[in-house]
Formats: structure tokens, C-alpha cells, sequence
């Protein structure tokens, strides 16, 4: 199966190089072309020691990498998913997934959470919406059972970081030509920014804007590690236009992560390297191509504008400001729209504190506190909360709202200091960062991208008292 599946894609590769390469490659580019298509389907000589079954189910997340990004099907990251779950039980036996599983605590507190969504949805009074809110957390569960029952090698592991980088960067690149080719046709530059330039994709600029911050950090991880996966001098054209993208789509938190990752991964250079020449190098680096993007892309400034109108008034029936349009205080921005949001929300949470409103009811007492505070605008326009940490405690109590805590940060944050684990603590930090201001858990895309993500860095730590036979694929 592997063997043909290889074989039409490198015959869709010959028949690029044939017919393309005139137009679009010179020998160098196309060389490099060649490197990563060969890294990427396992062809070159350091991919040996994978087993077949590793390489089955390698190659079944490269899939699942590129079918996040695939324009028009909603459907196939999905479908991708659960063909990797079913592989996971041919993967390794029983007995080695409940060896692991006991060994692994926050995947066993990920499940139970999972399951405490299920019955908060059956318990509620508007069942229908829990239960459909339970079907988009379904994922939650199923990678966990997945992959956080199986042990991912190193070798393994930076294959799999590598071809979500170049999955992601492959997105951004398709993104930056569509978005300038429908600015040209229409004459209209706002089309490159925001949800305009991520729609081709299915993706929210939020989310898209997220996972280039994990490609750009999964490329810095190969390269301090100094990876025969990564090509240097192919790496600079590939960053420039992951930050070139990452900037049009304007998302806020994820500019602030990057940009501060940057600084405060320079800050440590200067201190534990004691060198103060490349890391004042790479700070004003940063100043400047942050000059340069703000000078040829100002739109996204306006979203930072928001921040300094944070006044609201619930009864405001005004519209909600855009990026390409005058900012005025007047308005209901990003900024206000969430705190005002937050305000109502906590007077749900004070009322439900400990067992929660119920998953199913969470929307409802959401807009009975709306109209409260006749807060028009919320109700009509049906905000959630808009922050991830505020929904669990809202819905499911403060009690479920520890156990969210301790599953998916606590415990994988513990285990990636002890095992001295940046690339994995960079992860987890940037997704409870974009959890204060982003509700993943009701979107069928979040929760998918939580669960890999988070799971995957418990996946490739080996767990204590087990041997790789043991524990990989036979």
C-alpha cells in the first residue's frame, strides 16, 4: 500500500519538474524540492530505521496535516482522524496501550474530562445543544485514546514536526498567492488580511494564525537541534513568508506570542550563551522587520488600534468596527465586545459556581445574563464567551474546570521541565494563551488541534519503567 501510494506521488512530482520547471523552479529550487519530497515520504537514507508500522502511521498524520488546510472539504481532517485512531489498535496491543495509559495521567484526566462533557450534555436541560456540543469534543477523546497510547520515537517525532511545518508552510504560501491574486482581480487590498486571506482554507485567521506559530517554533526546534531534516539555506525563504502570512492575518494574541517568543528567546541567548552581539542582532532584527511589516501592511495595525477603546456601554446598538474601516470609540471592537462578554459571563458563573450551568444550558444562561444587562449587541449577534478557561468553569463547574487545568496544562508542562522539553513547553504556552482570548472547545477544528497537539507532546516521552520494544511498533 505504502509502495503505491509512493509511487503516485513521485509521479506527480516528475510530472511537476517536467512541465514546471521552466516556468517556476531554477536547479537549486527544484534540488531542494526534490530533498524535502524525499524527506517528506520517507525516501532518503536516515528514514530507515522506521518501522512499516511507524511508516503507516506516519504517513497517515502527513495526510492529516495537509487535510487541515485542503480548500473546500470540511470534512477530510476528519475523516483523517478517525483513520488514525482505528491504526492506533493494530499499532501497538492492549496490554501496551493500558501499560502506557496508566503511566500517563493527564491523558487518563483528558478521557474523564471528555466523558464529564458527555454527561453534563445528557444532564442538561436543553439536551439536543449538549449533545452537540459533546459530538464537537468527540476529539478530545478519540486522539487521546489515539496517540496518547502510544509511544513516538525521536526519530518518529521529528518527522512528524517536520511535516506539519511544511504542511503549514505549503498553506501559507497557497494563501499569500491566492489573497494577492484576489486583491489584483478585485482591486481591493483587503482581501490579503484577516478571515479574507484564511477563507480558501476553511480556516479562521485565529486558528491559521496559531498553527504558523507552531510551524515557525517546530522549524526553530529542527534547526537548534541542528536536524538533518532542515535545509539552511532553504529555511530563510520559507520563514519569510510563514511571518509575511502570520502578519496579514492580524490575530492579535498570536502576533504578541511570536513576536514576544522572539525577543524572549533572544533574552536567554544573550544570558545563557553570554552572546550579546547575535542576540542585540537578533532584537533589532525584530524591530526592524516589525518596522517594515507595519510600514507595507497597516491594516493589521488596526487591530491593535482596538486595544485602546475598551469603554463600552451594554445598551450600544453600534456596529462592530473592521480593520479596513475608521476606528472610533463609538464602536464595539474586539477589545470591549469580550470584556463586556467576560462580565456577563461571570455573573453566570457566580450563580452556578461549583457543578456549572450544564454543557447544554451554557448558551442559554449566556444570553439570560445578555439581557440582564441589555446587552443587545451579545444577544443578537449570540457571542460566546470568547475565552476557553470562562466557558469550562461556566458550563461545567469549578470542580471539571481544575481537571481541564491539571489534564491539558498542568501535568504536560510539569513533564516538559522535567524532561527539559522547550519545544514542548513553547506549545503548551502558546495555547493557553490563545485560550484567554478564543474558545477552542466549541469549534470542531479547535478542539481537534487542542487534543493533537497537546497529546502528541505527552506521546513522545517515553514513559518510566519501559523499554522501546516494549513500548513501539513490533
Amino acid at each position: 500500500m505504502i509502495e503505491t501510494f509512493l509511487a503516485i506521488l513521485f509521479r506527480i512530482e516528475q510530472y511537476f519538474y517536467n512541465n514546471a520547471k521552466e516556468k517556476f523552479l531554477s536547479h537549486l529550487q527544484y534540488l531542494y524540492f526534490c530533498v524535502t519530497m524525499k524527506i517528506l515520504f520517507l525516501q532518503d537514507a536516515d528514514s530507515i530505521p522506521l518501522s512499516k508500522k511507524e511508516r503507516i502511521l506516519y504517513f497517515l498524520l502527513l495526510i492529516f496535516f495537509f487535510a487541515i488546510y485542503m480548500p473546500g472539504i470540511t470534512w477530510l481532517y476528519n475523516v483523517l482522524m478517525w483513520m488514525f485512531f482505528a491504526y492506533s489498535f493494530f499499532f501497538n496491543s492492549l496490554k501496551d496501550k493500558w501499560a502506557i495509559l496508566k503511566n500517563r495521567k493527564e491523558i487518563m484526566l483528558i478521557v474523564v474530562f471528555f466523558l464529564l462533557n458527555l454527561g453534563s450534555a445528557l444532564l442538561s436541560t436543553n439536551q439536543k445543544e449538549g449533545i452537540s456540543f459533546a459530538g464537537i469534543r468527540i476529539s478530545l477523546w478519540a486522539i487521546s485514546v489515539a496517540i496518547g497510547t502510544i509511544y513516538i520515537k525521536p526519530i518518529l517525532k521529528e518527522r512528524l514536526i517536520f511535516a506539519f511545518a511544511v504542511a503549514t508552510a505549503v498553506a501559507a504560501a497557497g494563501v499569500l498567492l491566492w489573497g494577492i491574486g484576489q486583491s489584483t482581480k478585485y482591486s481591493d487590498l483587503s482581501l490579503l488580511y484577516n478571515d479574507n486571506l484564511s477563507n480558501i482554507i476553511n480556516l479562521q485567521s485565529i486558528y491559521f494564525a496559531m498553527l504558523i506559530n507552531l510551524a515557525i517554533f517546530s522549524f526553530v526546534y529542527l534547526l537548534t537541534k541542528k536536524s538533518s531534516l532542515i535545509n539552511n539555506n532553504a529555511i530563510v525563504p520559507v520563514l519569510f513568508i510563514l511571518f509575511i502570512v502570520h502578519f496579514l492575518l492580524a490575530s492579535r494574541i498570536a502576533i504578541i506570542m511570536l513576536y514576544g517568543s522572539i525577543f524572549i528567546f533572544a533574552i536567554v541567548y544573550i544570558v545563557s550563551k553570554k552572546k550579546i552581539l547575535e542576540g542585540m542582532t537578533l532584537i533589532l532584527g525584530l524591530l526592524l522587520g516589525s518596522f517594515l511589516l507595519v510600514k507595507f501592511f497597516p491594516k493589521t495595525i488596526n487591530r491593535f488600534k482596538e486595544l485602546g477603546y475598551t469603554k463600552f456601554d451594554f445598551k450600544s446598538t453600534a456596529k462592530e468596527s473592521h480593520y479596513n474601516v475608521a476606528l472610533t470609540p463609538d464602536q464595539w471592537n474586539g477589545a470591549n465586545i469580550r470584556i463586556a462578554v467576560w462580565e456577563c459571563a461571570w455573573q453566570v458563573i457566580k450563580a452556578n459556581m461549583v457543578f456549572g450551568t450544564g454543557l447544554g444550558d451554557k448558551g442559554d444562561e449566556l444570553k439570560k445574563a445578555y439581557l440582564k444587562k441589555e446587552f443587545t449587541f451579545g444577544y443578537t449577534t449570540n457571542r460566546n464567551t470568547h475565552n476557553n478557561y470562562v466557558d469550562v468553569w461556566m458550563s461545567l463547574g469549578l470542580i471539571v474546570f481544575l481537571l481541564f487545568l491539571t489534564s491539558f496544562f498542568i501535568l504536560p508542562l510539569f513533564h516538559c521541565i522535567k524532561a527539559s522539553d522547550w519545544y514542548g513547553l513553547t506549545v503548551i504556552i502558546s495555547f493557553m494563551l490563545s485560550l484567554l482570548t478564543e474558545n477552542y472547545m466549541d469549534r470542531t477544528m479547535g478542539n481537534t488541534l487542542l487534543a493533537f497537539f497537546i497529546v502528541f507532546i505527552v506521546s513522545y516521552k517515553k514513559p518510566e519503567g519501559y523499554d522501546d520494544y516494549t513500548l513501539s511498533a513490533r
